[in-house]
């Protein structure tokens, strides 16, 4: 009761230094709900009946129904489609195997095979049992010798490099999943900008700007199991055949050159040198056919509408993603844990919780001079598809919308230290913040650029002021390790408690936030190896053709510089084909601040060749 008391005078406080000529009375900041209400939201959204709450999946269909039922209870009006609370579109659904599968030894006959075929030049292998297509996986057919690559990695500032020897053009590569001395503290390999080097991701393309043909991944042989993971997934084609096999599928094929596949791990991480090399005379047949289906997920919208005559016609956006990985796939970053749930407390049933407490308060408090649109959107694991929709779907037109606050990852305040971005992406945001952040045991760390990956960055590429609020990143990311239990409940009221007065401050401000466009990029820190900075804000939303489209170019970058437009699709980056988001990633992390790249991109349906000169991230 004390600590709300102080809370409370700190916030009239504040409220009073920014009250409105006007005379309104609705600055004040209402009473968000307890830590245990707000935990008990995180345990139901996490909870395994979600099943990690994956877009398009029966468990976040169930997210959205409980979610539309709190708004519901809390008296909100329906935001979405036809009177309902949920806005809905079509998302990739997942991946099923085609009419073909099949991987074929074609010579020489694996000497490991229990039962020889009578002809010694053929031998089928079992989809399912032996091998198993990779969502990103091309569809088609190939033929190649057999080299084995080790871990896959090419980390030139590690001076380690799989591809170094042998040429793997128009071939079949075998990697191991993992990365060097992977449980040694002291590898080069843990360091936070090194460790995509263990994501799939890197390997798959890696082996096909190497010009592999396909690539077969198996499990690293310390591992207790030697099992395929499911056919879990959604993604595009990555222009190269993909496939996981077994530990024993692998050791036959390293069988004729006498080597075992634990031996070669053990000889790799003992000295930390690559240790690949083409498999003499070992052939193999590849044939890959997926279907990719889709269906429908869900924003969940509720509205409050504003209290003041002369302001209600403008809108606050209060949101948070609510889906997650489901049982993992390419985003997750345990490879080995396909198929099991990953429930995603702190990503971001956190940030859900703290949104419908947020709806729960002001509707309790009878709303706020403007009008408050809340949120929960759907597809942001896959590339933002649902606050890029909502922003194309509007409750309230974007150009009436005068903030949008994302709260994503919220749940984990450590040392009080709360990361708000995007202050300087409107007119008088940097003070509100920092206003709102006292007496509630926050350190604020402001970043001006409000750039990052998460849906607040859909709509400031739409012209809206955003906020992005953030507890920082942790070891359970993206892992099914990350728990309701490992929350931090007073420090998730704290953050709720925050954002309810800058949403409370800017709805009763007389005039709104100006939206500033970033003239450079002011991220500090080293970007947790995303490589150097080019300077575009890319298209979040589902390509309709090859390429990454360029929604914005920060001035004074290097894209800038380059002669980068708004609207122009990127189809090639220093050397990389890029058909994805992951390959543009790819490509950045790949190379180095000074370092001049070509960038090929599309414009007016015609490619134009630009040469950049690529920054350090700041």
């Amino acid at each position: 009761m004390r600590r709300a008391s102080l809370l409370l005078l700190a916030v009239l406080i504040v409220l009073a230094f920014l009250a409105p000529a006007s005379g309104l009375t609705h600055a004040a900041a209402p009473t968000v709900p307890a830590p245990d209400w707000l935990i008990d939201q995180v345990r139901v959204l996490s909870a395994p009946e979600m099943e990690g709450r994956a877009s398009g999946t029966p468990g976040a269909d169930r997210a959205a129904r409980h979610i539309g039922r709190v708004f519901q209870e809390a008296g909100l009006r329906p935001g979405g489609d036809t009177g309902s609370y949920l806005q809905s579109f079509q998302v990739p659904t997942g991946t099923r195997l085609g009419a073909v599968n099949a991987l074929t030894v074609l010579d020489p006959k694996p000497a490991a095979d229990p039962k020889p075929a009578p002809d010694s030049k053929l031998r089928s292998l079992a989809v399912g049992r032996d091998f198993i297509p990779l969502a990103v996986s091309d569809d088609g057919d190939a033929t190649g010798e057999i080299v084995f690559v080790g871990y896959g990695i090419t980390a030139p500032e590690l001076h380690y490099d799989d591809y170094a020897g042998p040429d793997v053009r128009g071939k079949v590569v075998v990697a191991m999943t993992q990365e060097p001395r992977a449980r040694d503290p002291g590898s080069p390999f843990r360091r936070p900008d090194a460790y995509h080097y263990s994501e799939r991701r890197h390997k798959i393309i890696n082996a096909r700007e190497h010009g592999a043909r396909a690539i077969l991944l198996v499990r690293h042989p310390a591992g207790e199991r030697d099992e395929l993971p499911p056919l879990r997934g959604v993604s595009q084609p990555w222009g190269i055949l993909a496939a996981s096999v077994t530990r024993a599928v692998a050791d036959a094929l390293l069988a004729p050159s006498g080597k075992h596949l634990a031996d070669l791990a053990a000889a790799i991480d003992q000295s930390l040198t690559p240790r690949s090399f083409a498999l003499a005379g070992v052939k193999v047949r590849l044939q890959m056919s997926l279907v990719r289906e889709r269906g429908t997920t869900a924003n969940v919208v509720g509205i409050l509408l504003g209290t003041d005559p002369n302001l209600r016609q403008e809108a606050i956006v209060i949101g948070a993603h609510y889906d997650h990985l489901g049982r993992g796939g390419e985003g997750s970053l345990a490879p080995d844990q396909i198929g099991v749930v990953h429930p995603g407390a702190d990503d971001n049933a956190s940030g859900t919780a703290a949104v419908m407490g947020l709806a729960r308060a002001f509707a309790a408090a009878g709303g706020a001079p403007r009008t408050l649109v809340f949120v929960a959107f759907a597809g942001e694991e896959m590339g933002l598809l649902g606050s890029t929709h909502y922003v194309k779907h509007p409750a309230v037109g974007l150009d009436k919308t005068v903030l949008m606050v994302n709260l994503d990852m919220v749940g984990r305040l450590r040392d009080g230290k709360l990361y708000v971005g995007g202050v300087d992406s409107g007119s008088g945001l940097r003070q509100v913040v920092a206003d709102a952040a006292q007496g509630l045991g926050l350190t604020p760390e402001l970043r001006g650029d409000p750039f990052a990956p998460s849906d607040h960055t859909a709509f400031y590429t739409s012209g809206a002021p955003v906020l992005f609020v953030f507890t920082g990143a942790h070891g359970d990311y993206h892992r099914p390790t990350d728990t309701w239990e490992k929350l931090n409940p007073k420090g998730l009221e704290a953050v709720t408690a925050f954002a309810a007065r800058v949403v409370a401050a800017v709805a009763a401000q007389p005039s709104p936030p100006a939206y500033v466009k970033i003239e450079a990029p002011a991220r500090s820190g080293r970007g947790g190896g995303y490589g150097p900075v080019f300077g575009v804000v890319p298209d979040f939303g589902e390509a309709e053709r090859p390429g990454v489209r360029i929604t914005g170019v920060r001035p004074g970058s290097p894209a800038d510089k380059a002669g980068v437009r708004a609207g122009d699709i990127i189809v090639r980056f220093a050397g990389v084909e890029v058909k994805t988001l992951d390959d543009l990633t790819f490509a950045l992390r790949s190379r180095r601040p000074g370092d001049r790249v070509e960038v090929v991109v599309v414009r007016d349906g015609r490619e134009q060749q630009v040469h950049a000169v690529l920054e350090e991230r700041r």
